[in-house]
């Protein structure tokens, strides 16, 4: 990622929760929360800034997500639907138990510590960013027509600075409280070394921390791509500085994940969460297969 400039990836991924919710059979699939905040956001950072007027800006921006997804990697606004869905699913149930502060690691424009913060007001609920992006999400949530949370906005680039450090200077992070860390579309971004410190500092934390994150499968040596991408898509992330730089085969996720004293507490794929989410009529709808979900504790 270009150090002044906002990420596009997270654009990308807002854009299409967008798209699959207003599409007729898709819809159904993002939760009502899910889709009127995404909404909201979208609205906020395309549309209302277009010279169009609302509703061309709004059509164009549909047909725009409709083509990005056609030349990149098929169904992969799907795949990011249910991602986000059980993402969510796990968060409250952890946070329902002895869990009682949420970190979220490189949130881009996602609503979801936004929501938790505002559903569980007695929660400490923290979100990390790049700057440069976490501007733009400020901007956007300045006259939001949502409510919102206490959600604290805590700008970092991680390339330069360690979590810990971030943590650190945090006012409002307490490091004696049990913390579960969500890094959503982060880890493919770091190299090896980045990824262990960051297992590193969440492994001395409170005890009962936990890591929820997402992880490329590594299909050939240095290879850490969707299946089935589109050959524009890894020119695209090239030209941005946001190619995918680490991943790991998933057999050996387990014991990448021991070496920091860390067990595997959960693992899906996207046919698992396909299975688990999807109503029947769209089971068989193409859904971009290659990043995995895995629930990390010590």
């Amino acid at each position: 990622m270009k150090q002044n400039k906002a990420s596009q990836t997270a654009r990308f991924v807002s854009n299409g929760i967008y798209w699959v919710s207003k599409q007729p059979c898709l819809g159904v699939e993002v939760p009502l929360e899910l889709s009127r905040y995404t909404a909201a956001m979208t609205n906020r950072l395309e549309i209302e800034r277009s010279l169009l007027g609302a509703g061309v800006a709004r059509r164009l921006l549909l047909l725009k997500s409709r083509l990005m997804q056609a030349v990149s990697i098929p169904g992969i606004y799907l795949h990011q639907v249910i991602r986000k869905r059980y993402i969510e699913s796990i968060t409250r149930a952890t946070l329902a138990g002895a869990v009682r502060q949420l970190v979220v690691i490189g949130a881009g424009f996602d609503t979801l510590s936004l929501r938790i913060s505002l559903d569980m007001p007695d929660l400490r609920v923290i979100e990390i960013d790049h700057p440069a992006t976490q501007q733009i999400k400020k901007i956007a949530l300045e006259g939001f027509d949502l409510p919102l949370g206490t959600c604290h906005l805590v700008s970092a680039d991680l390339s330069l600075e360690s979590l810990a450090s971030v943590l650190a200077r945090s006012g409002e992070y307490d490091a004696e409280v049990p913390t579960l860390f969500v890094a959503e579309g982060l880890t493919m971004y770091l190299d090896e070394a980045q990824i262990r410190d960051l297992l590193t500092c969440i492994g001395t934390q409170a005890s009962g921390s936990e890591f929820l994150f997402t992880y490329m499968e590594e299909t050939e040596p240095g290879q850490y791509d969707f299946q089935n991408t589109r050959p524009v898509t890894s020119l695209w992330l090239a030209l941005r500085s946001e190619r995918f730089t680490w991943g790991i085969k998933k057999p050996e996720l387990s014991g990448f994940l021991a070496e920091s004293g860390f067990s595997l507490r959960e693992h899906r794929t996207p046919d698992d969460l396909r299975v688990a989410f999807l109503t029947e009529a769209n089971r068989s709808a193409t859904v971009a297969r290659g990043e995995n979900i895995a629930l990390a504790t010590r």
